[in-house]
């Protein structure tokens, strides 16, 4: 009876397994399939017609390319800033093996003194070693007791001599990669900065063309319905997934409990006018490009990619129909699918898009209806 419940048991196991896996297999596939339904609705929502339409593929070109050199150079930063603690490290190992070597090097001299005045001491010599003499055995197996000391003493030294060498070596190949890494870092810099210039031309010349046939007015509505057309979508294609919301509290519980996305203040408040009758459905927290932009709050990434109006675009899904946007981002470090945690990096603060100040756009939207963000922050 044991071994039935036993076996039956090992069986449930095994299939339990088996099904998580294949729920997982099931789950990947319907989050690649919702990523290409995705890249075909952005198509579709940032079409747009003749020189329009150049400069629109153009804009989210030179954005994706700074999006691509900002991920670089932040990866980049992380091995420099790991080479040099390991640098660090080493330089501490080396410096605790001088000191041991310097420590040694004074016990041998100090041996290398009683060993030579008492081989140079033949009457002491003598007397000490003297079958006369009281305790003269004792003695005896002192001075070979010093002599081997001696012997252990420069065995040790040769060995911690040759350990600081490759060390040394060691610290040196990591030198090497360092400056090789920070040569590269520079390199993908300047190539950052270059492209965006070639980007301010082509936003330039992008506001131009908007303006010569519609006001600023009729583009940023225009804007304002394709987020919301994404949104719509993004919650159709998120209802055949499992939720897996796990301990975490209820997004609706968090107001006056978020933290802000980003430091810094807030340069355009909510509802305030963005030109004619258009209004900013949430609020820009301004700070220098490249500085880290936080989920607020756990959740399932629903969205990451560039939609015309709201560049570099980062769509948080929290479940109970709310949704977190992270707009203009200079660099999208998380993908469609990924579970991400309160406080976790997942972006870096830009301008992407049509959009002049430097930081993050955020809204949260509760069934695709914005809300003030400012009265949910701590």
């Amino acid at each position: 009876m044991v071994r039935f419940f036993l076996l039956l048991f090992l069986t449930w196991s095994v299939m339990t397994a088996a099904q998580q896996e294949v729920d997982e297999d099931a789950i990947n596939q319907q989050l690649a399939n919702i990523k290409e339904r995705l890249k075909e609705l952005k198509t579709a929502l940032n079409e747009a017609t003749g020189e329009e339409a150049k400069l629109i593929n153009e804009l989210e070109a030179q954005d994706q390319k700074i999006n691509q050199q900002g991920q670089l150079i932040r990866d980049l930063t992380a091995k420099i800033s790991t080479a040099e603690q390991q640098i660090e490290v080493l330089g501490q190992q080396i410096e605790s093996k001088n000191d041991s070597i310097s420590d040694q090097k004074n016990q041998m001299a100090e041996l290398l003194r009683l060993h030579i005045f008492i081989n140079h001491d033949r009457i002491l010599k003598m007397m000490l070693l003297n079958p006369g003499t009281q305790n003269a055995e004792i003695t005896q197996h002192q001075i070979k007791y010093l002599q081997y000391k001696l012997y252990d003493l420069i065995k040790n030294i040769a060995v911690q001599i040759k350990q600081l060498e490759q060390y040394q070596t060691l610290i040196k190949q990591q030198k090497t990669e360092l400056e090789s890494q920070q040569t590269q870092l520079s390199a993908e810099q300047d190539t950052m900065l270059e492209q965006k210039r070639q980007r301010a031309v082509v936003l330039t010349a992008l506001r131009k063309t908007i303006s010569s046939y519609q006001t600023e007015n009729e583009s940023l509505n225009k804007d304002s319905q394709r987020l919301n057309q994404l949104l719509l979508q993004i919650s159709q294609y998120l209802d055949d997934l499992p939720e897996d919301l796990g301990a975490n509290t209820s997004f609706a519980k968090l107001k006056g409990k978020l933290i802000k996305p980003l430091e810094g203040k807030i340069i355009r408040s909510y509802r305030s006018l963005r030109a004619g009758y258009s209004r900013w459905d949430g609020v820009v927290i301004g700070n220098d490009p490249g500085k880290n932009v936080v989920a607020t709050a756990y959740g399932r990434v629903a969205f990451a990619d560039w939609l015309r109006g709201y560049g570099l675009l980062i769509v948080v899904d929290h479940g109970d129909e709310y949704m977190t946007l992270y707009g203009h981002n200079e660099s999208i470090l998380v993908d469609v699918g990924d579970w991400v945690q309160a406080d976790q990096v997942i972006a870096t603060a830009g301008n992407s898009g049509n959009i002049e100040p430097t930081g993050v756009y955020f809204e949260i939207r509760k069934a695709a209806d914005p809300t003030n963000p400012v009265p949910w922050f701590k």
